[in-house]
């Protein structure tokens, strides 16, 4: 059971991640930083995988205890519910630091690396 639901919210994060990826790949912080617009979306597809995150099996998470599970779950809350509070130099810096959680999505899926 935990498996099916694994790969489901593992999906879900992929597509989130993709997304972003083909949002922010050409786009410098400061084009970021200039474009409100960019930011929330990019904040709000970030809520996704904090999200999804939250739904995913321990056994899963305890194979990749090197991720922040915590903090991307609580960036979540923050997007959804204290929307004030997103600083948009700290999404840019997650946005940056999205590798270790795609490697870790292409890995549980069974996907070669991109």
């Amino acid at each position: 059971m935990a498996v099916d639901r694994d790969g489901l919210y593992l999906s879900l994060i992929a597509e989130a991640l993709e997304d972003i990826r083909r949002r922010t790949t050409d786009c410098d912080m400061t084009a970021f930083l200039g474009d409100r617009d960019e930011q929330a979306l990019t904040a709000f597809r970030l809520s996704i995988i904090g999200e999804n995150s939250s739904k995913l099996s321990n056994a899963l998470k305890a194979r990749h205890l090197h991720l922040p599970w915590p903090d991307m779950v609580a960036f979540r809350n923050i997007v959804a519910h204290e929307y004030h509070r997103v600083d948009p130099a700290l999404v840019w810096e997650a946005v940056q630091s999205l590798a270790e959680i795609e490697d870790m999505v292409s890995d549980e899926l069974g996907e070669p690396d991109a």
